[in-house]
């Protein structure tokens, strides 16, 4: 078995996103149902958690820091720091936290620990559900060089990942957490008008959505800049000074509210 499957994983909060990470490890990581243990406050959650996966719940979050080598911390952001104080006598040794919080620094994290366990602050998309994410992280001071490896493959179980430096997670969080809420609509927008015009609803949206697959997929594997890629298709009728405008706006506004709810956070601490 893997390193991977061996380990045991705690989700302090059993929200969407973490159901969505406990899926990938059961289903694509192969780890050992036994292995992962969920915390809520909710019953009715951990019983649908407990129902649909099989793994074991607790109401206690003392319980799964006690139980993980690699503890997720899936709460709010505000709830962050709490938890972890709470819990923080109760974890292992060599445990790495991963927290999938936006806007709470690692430092921050580390602060309310308390002792020198390594952190790994990442960014979770919605295409992660199908191992087809992109999931920026940045790490603690205590990440060890040998976690590394370690880490590398967790994340590859949720899609791509890029590592950046601290200082630039409220920006990737705009565009790749925030993201998909940009590309969807380009996909709606697309079927329905292909349906409009008379394609079945089925077809237009399978044709939509491979669409701008292939159309990523062509920047990612020619390496091309998408200016120099638009100029291969001879009819274009979009207002692209007024798309990229829309698109732009969108992204900094995004990045501004995370980084407005970050400086909140920080500050109240």
């Amino acid at each position: 078995m893997s390193e991977i499957q061996t380990k045991k994983y705690a989700f302090l909060g059993g929200g969407i996103i973490a159901g969505v990470f406990i899926e990938r490890l059961l289903r694509g990581g192969g780890v050992p149902v036994g292995n992962l243990l969920a915390t809520d406050i909710r019953p009715e959650r951990l019983e649908q958690l407990k129902s649909r996966f099989g793994v074991r719940v607790s109401p206690d979050n003392g319980e799964g820091a006690e139980f993980g080598d690699v503890v997720f911390l899936a709460v709010p952001p505000n709830a962050v720091k709490p938890v972890l104080t709470d819990v923080r006598e109760k974890l292992r040794p060599r445990v790495l936290v991963v927290s999938l919080a936006a806007a709470i620094p690692t430092s921050l994290m580390e602060e309310a620990v308390g002792q020198p366990v390594g952190v790994v602050r990442v960014i979770p998309n919605t295409p992660s559900l199908i191992g087809r994410g992109m999931n920026p992280h940045c790490l603690g001071k205590h990440v060890r060089p040998d976690d590394l490896p370690f880490i590398d493959g967790l994340l590859a179980l949720f899609g791509e990942t890029i590592r950046v430096e601290e200082r630039l997670m409220n920006v990737a969080t705009a565009l790749t957490a925030v993201g998909p809420t940009y590309v969807f609509p380009v996909i709606k927008s697309l079927k329905d008008t292909a349906v409009r015009l008379g394609l079945p609803e089925q077809v237009a949206q399978w044709a939509a959505a491979h669409t701008v697959l292939g159309s990523a997929q062509l920047v990612l594997e020619t390496g091309k800049e998408p200016d120099e890629l638009k100029l291969m298709i001879g009819t274009r009728t979009l207002k692209e000074d007024e798309a990229q405008a829309l698109f732009s706006s969108a992204l900094e506004t995004a990045f501004e509210k995370i980084s407005g709810t970050q400086r909140k956070l920080t500050q109240a601490q």
